[in-house]
């Protein structure tokens, strides 16, 4: 390799392994909005450059949607359409914690899909309501809010990815309330009507203080009422599901969901560091020898 070459090898890779690594994402804000579908024009609707999210899963380009809605090829964080993913989701309310919009992750935390605060009614299974036009078949509102992803394994190959992560937002505006939250499988339709098995534990939520700009992760050893952990957000990993749905139930009074992510498990190319220093030295040794 001329020096030229060698030069620019280690300049590149260092360089490239100083800027950092953004993980594939899809991530989804529910903003404070009663109407439909995506909403990029609300007061807390985060625009495509800003940037938020917990420590580790900062992203920008987040999908703003909401109280219910259906759509085909929400984006990823570079923008692009995450070819054949779909999101179908509902709630009988939308509220706000009081976080504002100052900030992009006062943003992601202020407006959330609210539950009704009834226990869960399994038999006859009915997720959803209004989400399709004309709406679909009226359901009870005690299974809600919830939301079904779907299509994920080709957006999952397109990035070189064959697992994911789900990183789940939950505050809402008051203290001491307690949820439960999981992933589990349904039946492919859309929106799906049977339930199938847990894809994930479950996990407890204690809500007891409002975002005030600081990201606390509850453990997924939070996994009865009586473990329930403060916190703002939550991790479930390892996942494979071509699809899934993100599920509640009200421990106290409501469950909230401010937003999800979908994080493609591609490994961080941490070896471009050690091709820089390698780069950078038998560049300095070629230089001794001339």
């Amino acid at each position: 390799m001329s020096k030229m070459r060698l030069a620019v090898f280690a300049a590149g890779t260092l360089a490239a392994a100083q800027m950092g690594f953004a993980a594939p994402a899809i991530s989804v804000s529910f903003v404070d909005n009663g109407n439909a579908g995506v909403q990029n024009a609300n007061p807390d609707s985060l625009l495509p450059a800003e940037i938020a999210g917990a420590p580790g899963y900062e992203q920008a380009n987040w999908n703003n949607m909401g109280r219910w809605g259906q759509t085909v090829g929400v984006n990823d964080n570079t923008g692009a359409a995450a070819a054949g993913v779909s999101a179908t989701w509902d709630s009988n309310n939308t509220w706000h914690s009081g976080s504002g919009t100052a900030t992009p992750n006062a943003k992601l935390m202020n407006g959330y899909i609210d539950s009704l605060g009834l226990p869960n009614i399994n038999t006859p299974f009915q997720f959803f309501g209004n989400v399709t036009t004309p709406p679909a078949t009226s359901a009870t509102n005690d299974n809600r809010p919830i939301v079904w992803v779907a299509g994920l394994s080709s957006w999952l190959a397109s990035k070189g990815a064959t697992t994911y992560s789900v990183v789940v937002y939950a505050d809402g505006d008051g203290t001491d309330r307690k949820a439960e939250y999981w992933l589990q499988s349904a039946n492919t339709g859309d929106p799906p009507s049977l339930l199938g098995a847990d894809l994930t534990s479950h996990v407890f939520v204690n809500d007891n203080a409002n975002f005030s700009g600081t990201f606390t992760q509850v453990p997924l050893s939070a996994n009865t009422i009586d473990t329930a952990a403060p916190g703002n957000y939550f991790v479930f990993s390892g996942l494979s599901a071509d699809s899934f749905l993100l599920r509640s139930e009200e421990q106290t009074v409501r469950a909230e969901f401010n937003g999800f992510q979908i994080i493609a498990d591609v490994p961080e190319p941490a070896t471009l560091g050690v091709f820089a220093v390698a780069g950078v030295g038998l560049l300095a040794k070629r230089r001794r020898r001339a």
